[in-house]
């Protein structure tokens, strides 16, 4: 997962509505559960931004890359946050080409960050599909092979085990539905099974066990969407398979609305979608049941293009656009407390 550093800014990931998708803070939630604080949690260390990449290595979270409101906005810098001693700090800045809307995930103690928009339109238009390893024992970078599919922005990702997996998105060709897992032993990628969603950007990813999990985001006829699909890899077929799991009916229960670019925390193998583009509120996912409950909407107001990660489960979230604004907020999640007005 997912989930995105700058003092403002795999996929670890993996950013998105209710009925009350305008409301937030905790005069809007007196029935549900989950505390969203702020108190002894620093601001991002770098400046504000959104569409950064976030991850988590040995209980330490990683933010960098994304979009600002600089001069020139698209930076590469990347930040370690200290959960215990509640401190970010500067760490090797991101080799390739300064970027937003990249995607990582983790795999065997390393994280790879790839595909994105870094503006060189005289090159694929923009679009990349180089990726990297970050190596946090060493603090350094190095190239890997290029992602397999054509370059894009808005690609999804997520890990299972040793390998990642990424696909969806979009270039100025069109939306994507293949998918692609890379083998770090090998430094290969191969194609797997097409998600069973369709033509998909802006999509929210994240893994609890064995499975990847994706919904949510924009299809092909650029319509904001809102499901939920499993993918299980290997199978006889090598590729895995995908299933489509809840179906969303209001009739039936409460459910999250349409979204696009939410982002998902998992703890204690429940996933937590949170926000997006113009929503705030915030749903977590049961996969043994195949349920939705609502928790306490996020309390820093609707957030799209956001980063975050979870360290010991608690939940880490911020950065993003907030009402067209890059921001640097970072903010601690408990979703089985009640909701604290004290702490922000």
């Amino acid at each position: 997962m997912f989930n995105t550093l700058k003092k403002s800014s795999l996929t670890l990931l993996i950013a998105s509505t209710a009925l009350i998708q305008f409301g937030c803070g905790s005069e809007s939630d007196p029935d549900k559960v989950g505390n969203w604080y702020k108190k002894d949690v620093p601001s991002f260390g770098g400046i504000p931004r959104y569409g950064a990449v976030s991850f988590m290595i040995n209980n330490k979270g990683y933010i960098g890359t994304g979009y600002t409101r600089e001069s020139v906005p698209r930076v590469k810098d990347f930040w370690q946050y200290d959960a215990d001693g509640k401190i970010w700090s500067q760490v090797a800045e991101f080799t390739g080409a300064a970027r937003n809307d990249a995607v990582s995930f983790v795999a065997g103690g390393k994280a790879y960050v790839g595909t994105g928009y870094d503006g060189v339109t005289t090159v694929d238009n923009g679009y990349k599909k180089d990726f990297w390893q970050y190596d946090p024992t060493t603090n350094k970078w190095k190239a890997v092979a290029d992602f397999a599919g054509v370059p894009r922005q808005y690609a999804s990702a997520f890990s299972i085990g040793d390998k990642g997996y990424v696909g969806l998105g979009y270039n100025a060709s069109g939306v994507y539905q293949d998918f692609y897992e890379y083998n770090p032993t090998t430094d290969t990628w191969t194609e797997v099974a097409t998600f069973l969603g369709g033509k998909r950007r802006s999509a929210t990813a994240f893994t609890i066990g064995g499975t990847g999990y994706i919904g949510f985001g924009i299809n092909n006829s650029a319509a904001t969407v809102r499901d939920l699909y499993q993918f299980v890899p290997g199978g006889a077929s090598g590729k895995g398979t995908w299933t489509q799991k809840t179906v969303f009916n209001d009739d039936n229960g409460d459910f999250p609305q349409v979204r696009s670019n939410a982002f998902a925390l998992v703890i204690n193998e429940k996933g937590y979608i949170v926000g997006g583009t113009s929503n705030s509120d915030c749903w977590e996912y049961n996969p043994t049941s195949d349920t939705w409950i609502e928790k306490t909407s996020f309390e820093g107001g609707t957030r799209g293009y956001a980063a975050g990660f979870v360290i010991n489960n608690v939940g880490y979230f911020g950065t993003g656009l907030a009402s067209s604004t890059p921001v640097d907020d970072f903010w601690g999640f408990n979703p089985d407390a009640a909701v604290d007005d004290d702490d922000n």
